[in-house]
């Protein structure tokens, strides 16, 4: 007689860039212990797939481990899923990368396992209905995905009792619903009430199955897991209740649930699991669909109608968050231009594991989780997209290019410059501004800031409470946490991608503390709006609007004109300022140019601000600061060991301060330093004849960086 089964699939994955600590925490808590306990239990029998990154860190780091793994697939404990190597979003990438991406995670399963796979795991269940072809192609033959895939293609829960079948092209894909309600009990609820939950399942449907699938940091690395899982034995209970209902119930992996006769055939929408959907929501929208499903919670009209309810798509971060988007355009450039080299050239090979580690899904999106508001996570992506960068160059004997292309898909050119040392884009569209700045040596891009934005989750501030306070066993979807007191005091939203040179003309009240608070007033129309370009020569470029000044006695015509100019062999920009009035008599102007960077570490002590050459006590990064009459400033990273040097012709009142965002993460709400500001105000008369303006932006790196000492703060205001 069959028995009604449940299909176990656990994913593990760390992101490219993470913390050693955070591999190490993980897998001391949650990775090891689960395989500990697994080898206690013989009968049970699951799926496994891990990204590449976290395999190739426990190669290294506990290699015991994979000699573990390597027991319990002999013993047909544990079958091995493949998936993009880095765990990309299949999507978001090319349909070659895709398939290469794949390849290596199967070489890898292969050499270190002696087993081949069939079946992949989707990327935060991120799918589209094209999907079949690429993962055919890939030789995978089923794929896991959540129910609520099912549910918005009109699927009752009730039939989604096994495998079904689907296809693109004629190219047939076997796709496994996880249940939404197991994702939710497992591992918060009690072990009875699971057991409760899957009996009636089987009483429902005696011979049918049930579909679990989910994160493996669940067990033991989310907050107060651990404790939960294994100090408090949720873990040994839950196994030991599986084996004790063995007569009614057969625990399988998802193969096993695969290659069962299909319930029938489906055709699902772009789709990921719903709170994903929530999450690439705008702020408006967000909120909004949350009060909707309140609604219709309280109205006890969920059951019936939540189906027809569901949020945006994957694709919607690329427009909620421009700087996703300069990530991901850079990487299908980069992944374009490396389609037209010989892959037998002796670079090729790093080159594309460097792109395809920029892949890495983790900065790409923003939910409970903190993604792209990890600036260190951010970093590794553009470490990997320069380093590919570098190498394209090379392999193509390149050490200088000027192209104007529409490289972020807006509709709108971009000005690409690169030299041998330093890479650059330019946005004309958008102010004129500065917005990646790469150097290449480092391969590290000193611009990958983070703007202030309104998120939908902010108000939930007001209900946060420290994790001391928490509720240990609740799921983190339902906590409400929060690392620190006070962080809605800090809730900025900026009006504008905070990057370089960026051209204010503030109304004349406007001081330090006026910025600071992001409370002032523009008499100028410069920041946002349309610069002409001019390509001068190869590694000069002329940026300039023909703009107003809207004062309260009239609007002033006034042009800005800023010109780039790059050096071969250096890593030194000009940058000549010109500005004029279409006045009679001079007109005052309160100007001022913004540059925003980030260095990550924002309190440390290697990392600090000199102003002219001066390091004050307390500099550090995430300090706030003005000075009276400066030259120049430096932003200075003694652990990269990269140095800013920013100085101008003419004093200026300088001041710095650190933007600060609040996001959601695991550990609850937190405060994130996403790069300092740096402004340079001048007080101009300016009239017909230009006022001109000379900046000089120097990186310094390795051996021409010189530390500073610290001295008195006398000179800040």
């Amino acid at each position: 007689m069959s028995k009604f089964k449940l299909a176990i699939g656990l994913h593990n994955h760390q992101p490219v860039g993470n913390f050693d600590f955070v591999f190490e925490d993980s897998h001391q808590k949650a990775y090891k212990p689960f395989l500990e306990l697994l080898l206690k239990h013989p009968t049970i029998r699951l799926s496994l797939h891990q990204s590449g990154i976290l395999w190739n860190w426990q190669k290294k780091h506990h290699p015991y481990y994979l000699e573990q793994v390597k027991t319990l697939v002999k013993q047909k404990q544990i079958e091995l899923m493949t998936g993009g190597f880095y765990e990309p979003i299949l999507i978001s990438i090319p349909e070659n990368d895709a398939l290469g991406q794949i390849a290596m995670l199967d070489s890898f399963i292969k050499d270190n396992f002696n087993v081949t796979t069939n079946g992949a795991w989707l990327t935060e269940r991120i799918w589209e209905p094209h999907l079949p072809k690429v993962l055919n192609d890939a030789g995978v033959k089923f794929i896991p995905v959540d129910d609520t895939h099912f549910i918005y293609a009109g699927f009752e829960s009730t039939q989604l009792t096994g495998p079904y079948v689907t296809e693109f092209d004629g190219y047939p894909l076997t796709l496994l619903p996880i249940s939404k309600a197991m994702r939710y009990l497992i591992p918060f609820g009690t072990v009875k009430d699971i057991i409760t939950e899957l009996k009636k399942m089987a009483e429902e449907n005696p011979e049918g199955m049930v579909i679990y699938a989910d994160d493996g940091e669940k067990f033991g690395s989310w907050p107060n897991t651990y404790k939960h899982c294994y100090e408090d034995g949720w873990m040994e209970e839950f196994f030991t209740a599986l084996e004790q209902n063995s007569e009614w119930l057969e625990v399988i992996p998802l193969s096993e649930a695969a290659a069962e006769l299909p319930v029938g055939r489906a055709y699902l929408p772009s789709a990921s699991y719903a709170e994903m959907l929530h999450w690439s929501l705008p702020p408006k929208a967000f909120l909004e669909y949350e009060n909707f499903e309140h609604y219709l919670a309280d109205e006890n009209l969920d059951e019936q109608y939540s189906r027809f309810v569901r949020g945006g798509h994957w694709r919607g971060f690329l427009t909620k968050y421009d700087e996703v988007n300069f990530m991901h355009k850079k990487m299908l450039y980069l992944s374009k231009q490396l389609e037209f080299i010989d892959k037998n050239h002796p670079l090729y090979a790093g080159c594309e594991d460097a792109l395809f580690a920029s892949q890495c899904n983790c900065p790409y999106w923003h939910g409970v989780f903190g993604g792209l508001y990890l600036p260190h996570i951010r970093a590794a992506i553009y470490e990997n997209l320069i380093k590919a960068e570098s190498l394209i160059a090379k392999m193509n004997n390149r050490t200088k290019s000027l192209t104007v292309v529409d490289y972020d898909n807006d509709g709108h050119a971009e000005i690409l410059l690169a030299t041998d040392k330093l890479s650059a884009i330019f946005k004309p569209n958008n102010g004129g501004m500065l917005v990646d700045l790469s150097l290449l040596d480092k391969q590290f891009s000193v611009t990958d800031t983070l703007t202030r934005r309104k998120e939908g989750y902010h108000l939930k501030l007001d209900k946060a409470v420290t994790q001391d306070n928490a509720d240990s066993t609740k799921s983190i979807h339902d906590l409400v946490l929060t690392k620190e007191e006070g962080l809605k005091d800090i809730l900025i939203e900026d009006w504008y991608l905070k990057r370089c040179f960026i051209d204010h003309i503030f109304t004349n009240d406007v001081e330090f503390d006026d910025f600071v608070s992001n409370e002032f007033g523009e008499y100028g129309d410069f920041v946002l709006e349309k610069y002409e370009s001019e390509l001068v020569d190869e590694t000069t470029v002329k940026l300039f609007r023909n703009g107003n000044l809207w004062r309260p006695d009239g609007v002033i015509p006034c042009k800005i004109e800023k010109v780039f100019r790059f050096y071969p062999d250096s890593k030194e920009i000009d940058i000549m300022y010109k500005l004029s009035a279409e006045s009679d008599e001079n007109v005052d102007i309160n100007f001022a140019v913004e540059n925003n960077f980030n260095f990550q570490a924002g309190h440390a002590e290697d990392r600090y601000i000199a102003v002219d050459t001066v390091r004050h006590d307390e500099a550090y990064l995430d300090s706030t600061a003005a000075y009276q009459s400066a030259n120049s400033v430096s932003l200075i990273d003694e652990y990269r060991q990269i140095a800013l040097h920013l100085a101008t012709d003419k004093k200026s009142d300088l001041w710095h301060c650190p933007i600060f965002t609040v996001s959601l993460s695991e550990g609850g709400f937190e405060k994130v330093y996403q790069g300092t500001t740096v402004v340079n105000r001048f007080r101009l008369s300016v009239g017909r004849k230009p006022v001109e303006l000379l900046f000089k932006l120097t990186a310094l790196t390795d051996k021409e960086l010189t530390k500073i000492p610290k001295t008195d703060n006398s000179h800040a205001i």
